[in-house]
């Protein structure tokens, strides 16, 4: 039986995100990879010339379930990711 492998983009829209979103729970990944959400995100495989990265059909229920259990806000897990280009405000 042969994998069916997908692309970011097609991993987005399944998943109802953005590519960009994708790429900043991998960002958080390789900055925090011993964080308990890190570890709910499967790995990617990269092929070409281009080192496109590709994820099996049979991710997509993990990068639900990450999706799900990620604490959100700009105070959150992924605030150092999310929020690196936000300026503090100073009094």
């Amino acid at each position: 039986m042969s994998r069916t492998l997908l692309k970011i983009e097609e991993v987005a829209i399944m998943c109802g995100v953005s590519s960009q979103t994708i790429n900043n729970w991998y960002t958080f990944k390789r900055q925090n990879p011993d964080n308990d959400f890190a570890k709910l995100l499967p790995d990617y495989e990269v092929r070409g010339g281009h080192n496109q990265r590709f994820w099996d059909k049979a991710d997509i229920g993990s990068l639900l379930m990450f999706k799900h259990a990620m604490p959100r806000g700009c105070k959150g897990v992924m605030g150092s990711v999310t929020q690196k280009y936000v300026r503090k405000e100073t009094k």
